[in-house]
């Protein structure tokens, strides 16, 4: 019974969503807005080719 429930539950939040994406087509989630927004390129070592995080410089030059 309570599998029923949840089931029936979630098919009516896929329901609602569908109506909401129907009746306002232009409603844009947070999520669509993190897809588009274009991320800078990540920066790489020159002599190693490691991913530099932060502000932090590369140990291969204190080897």
């Amino acid at each position: 019974m309570l599998f029923k429930v949840v089931v029936g539950f979630l098919l009516f939040m896929i329901v609602m969503g569908a109506v909401q994406k129907w009746l306002n087509p232009k409603h844009r989630t947070p999520l669509d807005r993190l897809r588009s927004t274009k991320l800078p390129k990540p920066r790489k070592c020159k002599t190693c080719g490691r991913f530099l995080l932060g502000q932090d410089d590369c140990t291969c030059k204190d080897r």
